[in-house]
């Protein structure tokens, strides 16, 4: 039997074409994290690829369902030659190197053609994906690739081109099973962005998993490197619980990687915008041309993307002076009023003119990374002001915190990563509380207050110490708690009293139904028609609500209805007139009893049950008995008006609305102002959805059809109540790598 301590490298040379034992290992554990990240993503790309498609239009809609049968269709050919290329990167690394040259295909010139538009394509998102993954793990991976090479005794040179574990091969293992998918190039890439976020986000957990598999087996264990953790367990289907549209690697799991990582990210983002102010006739260099600040790049001032030939005419600001400035500013920003605030110029001018009051007229220019801040903040509050699911009000005092939140990241450009941080909790918090205000409630209204306090405590308090942040959040949520707390018992009873009120109209309809069925149309004596349906009616109606239409006692009851109603027809054979005969009796006694269970009026039962038992004798005697033409009491469906908006039955915003779940917001467009409401109910899968207001009263009540006709028709908005911050800092990444693509292309 084979000791351990024979499994190391130190121990004896590694067999030409295998793989060492301690490669295998790294391989196993590879492939089973993967496959099962991958698993994750596939579980959850059909919740995904369905939210996506509610937003397109028809014609597009088709492309995310093509996506999603396909991906169900070949999900586990799709996994197993994702696997399969990824093993055959390990074995190929185990092979001579004269055998890899010798087994490389000839390149045939003739063959060779232009790459088309959606390779290209493609290809560049591989490309960025490879690299932003990697800019999270490269320590990681120069240790790791100096481990294999030991393992291979200093025979095989490994680099970021053949060894397995480079991001750039786990991207290209998958991509070359998707090529074989039915996916146009939209599709492919909107999967590519899945797979980036759900596996690709891992890269760097999945690296130190396999240094830290070499180390266990001895394999250079004095070489340190920091471990990564993962951003979620596999299995934990972090992809189906997260809703944002532009499917971006988001702060929550990309910080994982290192502390700087987001930032680093949107610093190589805005790379581009940079590139664009300083061409002349785009868009951007407009408004840059007009920039009052200079930035220092390697330690030679830029003013709006070119160099300054007079460089000791600058003045340098470092981050410390820029708090200082900002610090000024905020005080300025006490004593302005909500007017005013909004009719100021922009920051950066803001920044020049305090500097210039203190240091004289001059350039001022800004560290790199400062000026990258102080874009990224202005972008996410760009963001932030143009948020639809905002009332105009909350969004001005909002506004009113990019000074604060602007150095909170110079400070500490982990901001951008951590989403735990407590000033973007604090102001998602508040962005939360603010999408469900009433504008109707007016400012005065206590949770307006609250956000206006909260905003100028921070105004008026906040130097450098983020604590502040941490204690007005606590406050804040203990308010918004007890609020909610109150809301939700007279929601409760409101929910209780509208599915009372429903479950009873779905009685009362069931069992005129059921009696329209049996009497509507036909001929019938005037004592039966006021019998079943002013005593009986009764007994069915109450059956239904206390045990339900599957109950045998309702089984029962009908049939007696039926009895009823065959007792008094005109029955002209012998046989049946025995039958009546028999049956009258029981079935006086169980409609006198099931009356009296229900406390039907003694004295009107008697009278009923008297000339129903005349009608009997009647006609037992074959004699006629005056009848009346039975007309159906349930009205006939009306038409629905020809201006009314129509949609058809299964629309995809019908079968949304049927399934909202309660907590959900909109906003009531109600002439200028829109008034907020929640869902309080959804009754039957969307045969009726009941709003209350933040208070929990009652405001307006839908079924799923006229509720999707008002989406369609935007007199109501869904409000998206997702982290604010968040949702900016992923529509800031969207639109800058947009940005990117259009230069690239």
């Amino acid at each position: 039997m084979s000791k351990v301590t024979q499994l190391k490298p130190v121990s004896g040379k590694v067999l030409p074409g295998r793989m060492p034992r301690p490669l295998e290992k790294v391989c196993a554990r590879y492939l089973f994290l993967s496959g099962a990240y991958l698993g994750d993503m596939l579980d959850g790309a059909d919740d995904k690829l369905y939210d996506l498609a509610e937003r397109e239009t028809d014609g597009e809609r088709e492309r995310y369902f093509e996506a999603m049968r396909e991906l169900r269709i070949q999900r586990s050919g799709l996994v197993a030659s994702f696997k399969q290329a990824l093993n055959h990167q390990f074995l190929s690394l185990a092979r001579p190197p004269e055998t890899q040259t010798l087994e490389q295909n000839p390149v045939d010139l003739d063959s060779l053609t232009l790459v088309n538009e959606d390779e290209l394509e493609t290809s560049v998102a591989l490309d960025n994906m490879a690299r932003r993954a990697r800019n999270g793990c490269n320590e990681q991976l120069k240790v790791l690739c100096h481990r294999i090479e030991y393992l291979f005794e200093s025979k095989r040179e490994v680099n970021e081109h053949n060894n397995p574990l480079e991001p750039r091969q786990l991207v290209a293992c998958f991509s070359e099973g998707l090529e074989k998918l039915s996916l146009d190039i939209k599709a492919r890439l909107i999967i590519l962005k899945l797979f980036e976020r759900e596996v690709m986000a891992e890269t760097g957990y999945l690296v130190s998993e396999a240094n830290k598999v070499l180390i266990d087996a001895g394999v250079l264990p004095e070489m340190k490197s920091a471990p990564i953790a993962p951003a979620h367990k596999p299995g934990s289907r972090s992809l189906a619980n997260q809703g944002n549209d532009n499917v971006m690697p988001t702060a929550g799991n990309a910080g994982v990687h290192s502390n700087d990582q987001v930032f680093g990210l949107l610093q190589e983002l805005l790379v581009t915008m940079r590139g664009m102010q300083a061409r002349p006739g785009d868009g951007a260099s407009d408004v840059a041309s007009e920039a009052p600040m200079a930035v220092m790049q390697n330690g030679v001032p830029y003013m709006n993307g070119a160099p300054l030939a007079n460089a000791a005419s600058v003045h340098q600001v470092n981050s410390d002076d820029l708090l200082g400035v900002l610090n000024r500013l905020q005080r300025v920003e006490r004593s302005l009023g909500e007017d005013e605030g909004e009719e100021r110029a922009d920051l950066k001018t803001d920044l020049s003119e305090l500097l210039d009051n203190e240091h004289g007229e001059a350039i001022h220019a800004l560290d790199q990374a400062d000026d990258d801040v102080i874009n990224l903040v202005a972008l996410l509050f760009d963001f932030i002001l143009d948020d639809e699911g905002l009332p105009s009000d909350i969004k001005a005092l909002l506004g009113r915190l990019q000074i604060p939140l602007l150095k909170v990241a110079i400070m500490d450009k982990a901001f951008f990563n951590n989403d735990n941080h407590e000033a973007r909790l604090l102001l998602n918090m508040l962005a939360r509380a603010g999408s469900q205000w009433d504008p109707h409630l007016g400012i005065q209204d206590d949770l307006y207050q609250r956000i206006n306090h909260a905003v100028h405590r921070i105004i008026d308090d906040y130097e450098d110490d983020a604590s502040l942040f941490s204690s007005l959040l606590q406050e804040f949520q203990q308010f918004f708690d007890s609020q909610k707390t109150r809301s939700d018992r007279v929601e409760q009873r409101v929910r209780e009293a509208e599915e009372g009120k429903a479950r009873a109209e779905q009685a009362r309809r069931e069992v005129v139904t059921v009696l329209d069925n049996r009497m509507a149309g036909r001929q019938l004596p005037d004592v039966v028609v006021r019998l079943l349906r002013q005593g009986w009616q009764q007994a069915l109606y109450l059956t239904w609500l206390h045990e339900g239409e599957n109950s045998p006692l309702w089984q029962q009851q009908v049939k007696v209805v039926d009895a009823v109603v065959w007792s008094v027809l005109e029955h002209r054979d012998q046989d049946a007139l025995e039958k009546l005969k028999t049956l009258s009796p029981k079935l006086l006694k169980t409609l006198h009893e099931g009356l009296t269970k229900i406390n039907h009026d003694a004295m009107e039962t008697k009278q009923l049950l008297v000339k129903f038992r005349d009608v009997h004798h009647r006609l037992l005697k074959g004699l006629q008995t005056e009848r009346v033409a039975v007309e159906p009491e349930l009205p006939a469906q009306r038409a629905q008006p020809e201006t009314a908006p129509e949609l058809p039955e299964n629309h995809f915003l019908v079968k949304k609305c049927s399934q909202l779940a309660p907590g959900q917001w909109i906003e009531i467009q109600d002439n200028d102002e829109p008034r907020r409401a929640k869902l309080a109910a959804n009754i039957r899968a969307g045969v009726k959805i009941v709003f209350t207001n933040r208070r929990g009263i009652k405001v307006q009540e839908y079924s799923a059809y006229t509720l999707a006709v008002a989406l369609h028709n935007g007199a109501v908005k869904l409000i998206d109540e997702g982290a604010l911050f968040d949702r900016a800092l992923e529509a800031v990444i969207g639109d800058l790598r947009r940005m990117q693509g259009n230069v690239q292309h």
